[in-house]
């Protein structure tokens, strides 16, 4: 069971704001419609104003339990696992069309979100939208940081979902939602399923 000795720090306001503008600055596309690819929770839980919303697949990544929780689902001596987004595979999601006149008030929540730790990393993508290839912007793991949950066998990945808790509740009740979530949507991941039924026939803590 890995432990840490406290909980992960938030960055700081402006650590987050330039986090904010560096990726803006290596927008591929000229600036307009913005578009943000969502994976997990985002998908039905999405906060800040947006156009559009279109289901896309997107190639070269894939979803896996590889951030560690140690407050919302899980604490430093036994923390849980969520998701994040890594190199290889596919992964189908949805893509959110932000207009021009709303990113001014969209990014900010966005951030407040997605980068309130190191956890992620703003990463520029290619998705088919329509028949045309558009850069849309998402969250991948943050393969440097202290959450990353690098290097575990599937056995310890189920032992932590499995027995974590946090302030949110169990880390097996978040997996069991995110695939409830993602059928409801008409999207099977079977790594996260065949995970969950792992997960559902271990003892709980």
């Amino acid at each position: 069971m890995r432990r840490f000795k406290e909980l992960f720090q938030p960055l700081s306001a402006a650590a987050r704001e330039q986090s904010c503008r560096d990726a803006l600055a290596g927008r591929p596309e000229p600036l307009g419609n913005l578009w943000i690819f969502g994976y997990g929770s985002l998908m039905w839980d999405a906060p800040f104003p947006h156009a559009e919303v279109v289901p896309v697949q997107l190639l070269k990544w894939h979803r896996a339990m590889s951030i560690w929780t140690a407050l919302a689902r899980g604490t430093p001596d036994c923390p849980g696992l969520s998701l994040g987004l890594l190199p290889g595979g596919v992964c189908d999601g949805v893509a959110f069309r932000i207009a021009k006149a709303d990113q001014a008030q969209a990014l900010p929540i966005i951030w407040e979100r997605e980068m309130w730790t190191d956890t992620y990393r703003p990463t520029w993508v290619s998705v088919d939208i329509d028949g045309v290839e558009r850069s849309a912007l998402t969250f991948t793991t943050n393969l440097d940081s202290g959450q990353y949950a690098a290097g575990l066998g599937q056995d310890q990945i189920i032992e932590h979902i499995a027995l974590a808790h946090g302030e949110r509740g169990p880390c097996r009740d978040y997996l069991t939602n995110v695939v409830a979530e993602l059928d409801a949507l008409g999207i099977t991941d079977r790594y996260l399923t065949e995970l969950a039924q792992a997960v559902a026939a271990r003892p709980k803590a």
